[in-house]
């Protein structure tokens, strides 16, 4: 009968949560002997302390968590409780703190366990299609050289190591040291030695396939597991990464993080009209990925291709690449990345595109961007389009980056996922715009194409221009500051496809409290004498509309413009080229001033790269406040006008009067939009 009860009594006991268990008295071994005489477990009386003395009781723990008979009878005073309850609490809290610690511990020893089995599965495979040094083929080895391999292999890695350790203290003491380190052991074994050299097996590109193989393994996670490792992004759209979770599930796969280095890492998904096969050409060959994504690729190399893949396909090709990812802004620097890019089809109609970023240690400088596991992973679909699913994650130097947009940029906004989407839609919406024969039926094909050509070479010229890229040297003249711009100059020399001269690039970012989105339909709107102050006269009217979206009220287009007035002649004719982007993450107008000898080679469809174009244009995207702390919302509008000067000889000779000029044209384009801006807001 006793044992029933205690049964029933057990039954009768609700289940608690971690969080009640603080408010509940448990009995511990010491309460027994309290008890003892007489009341079984099912007469013992559990009280329940209030929320004031638990808060009291937590912060003397914080205190000190082995409180002596004195201080525990001043807690049983101060809180009204027996000195006994004060006791038990605080066994019961300590109890609590080493399990916890323990379930903690056992994270870290599984997180551990998975590295190394990761780690296992990636030599295995490594050992499985050792590459060929000479013909990035797949080598054979003999039977017994499989230890062997993995000696030369881990004889590599500690050679390396040693050359950076001794890579930084050379650079930190002033040591000179030789190039090549001589590790004791080397030559114990010639006849080993010499034998694997025969074969050839080029470590580095293993190494680099070891690591290519982890990162793959993380992003294919990170592309298959939702909440809560991913939260939905408010701000850009797609999903931004809970780091919390994140740290516990992996490792770090770049090491530690660089002291004063913040990370930002999103998710976006859309099916795109493309085959997978034509994607992954393109994000194998640097100049068509850099054209799939103009405007967010300043440039672009591949640096070594270490494998073509295997069996005539791209299943397992590795690449080493070097880019220029931008921010179309002065006060956002361009991110300079060296990593390896690694294809491989996963399963039947499954391919992923994993890039990381890779260091030798003995670069010389420090990188302000580490590229984490990032890349895309696609899914064929049966209609010949495919379900894209890309993936973010970036390291940098926060300080590095203005106040006014640093919350843009950790938000994902400025670099994450959707950025990249947006920008492949784009491109496969303009390629369909193009190719379609019912859309903009009155323009030949070769007409379309020589049009959207033009403007691309406008687009990524005013882009170098405001970020410096494209591997071009430009002079600092007056640097950005607040009401000021920067102002840069680049002597053209060649005269094929650029202006011959002096060119000065003046670019300035400001705030402006209105939705970007709302901010580019007005400029395309209103009076553009307003804010253009070079092409105002010029752009009046459509001569050529080509929309590059589905229909023909597609923010995004291409046209040419031209003016009212009245030329005596045809090659007195000058004529505006424009080109307007939008979605979500931003807005771009961007415009040129052409000629009519110009426009008669875009209408032949003829070529179009001896054209020379000085682009200036618009970049519009969220902003956070004018201080950008997250207050009102609204825009951060960057403007950048390129100029000609074609008195001037070099940028030394660039006076103070044509700064006071270039200041002003600026000057009067910020305050033309913000009286747009005013103007809407009466």
């Amino acid at each position: 009968m006793e044992g029933n009860g205690n049964q029933r009594a057990r039954e009768e006991v609700p289940a608690t949560t971690y969080n009640e268990k603080e408010n509940c008295e448990v009995m511990s071994s010491d309460e027994e002997e309290i008890n003892r005489g007489g009341s079984s477990s099912s007469s013992r009386q559990y009280s329940r302390y209030t929320q004031e003395q638990v808060e009291e009781l937590e912060k003397f723990f914080e205190k000190n968590p082995h409180p002596t008979e004195k201080e525990r009878t001043e807690i049983a005073n101060k809180l009204n409780i027996t000195i006994n309850k004060v006791k038990f609490w605080f066994q019961n809290r300590r109890t609590q703190l080493k399990s916890q610690k323990e379930r903690n511990e056992n994270v870290m020893l599984k997180q551990e366990n998975e590295q190394l089995r990761l780690e296992n599965l990636a030599m295995a495979e490594v050992l499985k299609n050792p590459l060929c040094n000479k013909c990035g083929a797949q080598a054979t080895l003999p039977d017994g050289s499989i230890h062997q391999h993995k000696v030369v292999i881990e004889n590599a890695r500690l050679k390396e190591e040693l050359a950076n350790f001794a890579s930084q203290v050379s650079q930190m003491f002033g040591i000179p040291l030789p190039n090549k380190v001589t590790i004791p052991g080397d030559n114990l074994n010639p006849i080993m030695s010499r034998s694997l050299m025969d074969y050839d097996i080029p470590i580095q590109r293993n190494g680099y396939l070891v690591q290519a193989s982890r990162a793959m393994e993380e992003l294919l996670k990170l592309g298959n597991v939702n909440a809560p490792l991913w939260n939905r992004n408010m701000e850009g759209g797609g999903e931004t990464l809970n780091f919390v979770e994140y740290e516990r599930a992996f490792p770090p796969c770049l090491g530690t993080k660089p002291p004063g280095f913040v990370s930002e890492a999103t998710r976006a998904r859309s099916v795109v009209p493309m085959t997978s096969a034509t994607l992954l050409e393109a994000l194998l060959n640097a100049d068509q990925w850099r054209e799939m994504f103009m405007g967010m690729i300043g440039s672009c190399t591949t640096m070594e291709v270490l494998s073509n893949g295997t069996g005539g396909s791209k299943n397992g090709a590795l690449q080493l690449m070097k880019a220029e990812i931008q921010f179309i802004s002065p006060l956002v620097p361009v991110r300079v990345l060296k990593f390896i890019r690694f294809a491989k089809q996963q399963a039947q109609g499954q391919w992923i595109v994993v890039d990381l970023s890779i260091y030798s240690g003995i670069e010389g400088h420090m990188t302000m961007t580490r590229r984490c596991p990032s890349g895309c992973i696609l899914h064929d679909m049966p209609n010949g389009f495919t379900m894209v699913t890309w993936i973010e994650h970036t390291e940098y130097d926060e300080q590095s980056v203005s106040h006014q947009y640093r919350q843009l940029i950790n938000s994902g906004v400025g670099f994450g996922a959707q950025r990249w989407i947006s920008a492949l839609l784009r491109h496969c919406e303009s390629i369909a715009a193009i190719m379609s024969p019912t859309l903009n039926h009155h323009l030949l094909q070769d007409t379309k194409r020589s049009l959207r050509g033009l403007a691309q070479r406008m687009m990524s010229i005013f882009c170098g221009g405001v970020c410096l890229t494209d591997g071009q040297q430009w002079d600092l003249v007056a640097d950005h500051a607040p009401s000021r711009p920067r102002i840069m100059a680049h002597n053209y020399i060649s005269g094929f496809g650029e202006p011959m001269g002096i060119v000065t690039s003046a670019t300035y970012s400001v705030w402006t409290p209105t939705n970007h989105q709302h901010l580019f339909d007005m400029l395309k709107t209103k009076d553009r004498c307003i804010w253009d102050v070079i092409c105002h006269r010029i752009a009046v009217r459509n001569m050529i509309h080509l929309p590059l979206g589905q229909d023909e009220t597609s923010p995004n287009c291409i046209s040419i413009l031209y003016s009212n007035i009245e030329r005596t002649t045809e090659d007195d004719h000058v004529m505006v080229l424009q080109e307007t982007i939008s979605d979500m993450t931003g807005s771009l107008i961007v415009y040129a001033t052409i000629d009519f000898p110009t426009v008669s080679v875009v209408m032949n469809g003829e070529d179009i790269s001896s054209v020379a174009l000085l682009p200036s244009g618009l970049c519009i995207v969220p902003g956070y406040g004018e201080d950008g702390a997250g207050g009102e919302r609204g825009s951060m509008v960057t403007v950048g006008l390129q100029l000609l000067h074609p008195d001037i000889t070099t940028s030394n000779m660039i006076t103070m009067e044509t700064i006071i000029m270039i200041n002003d044209l600026v000057a009067r384009t910020v305050q033309g939009i913000k009286e747009i801006v005013r103007s809407t807001q009466q």
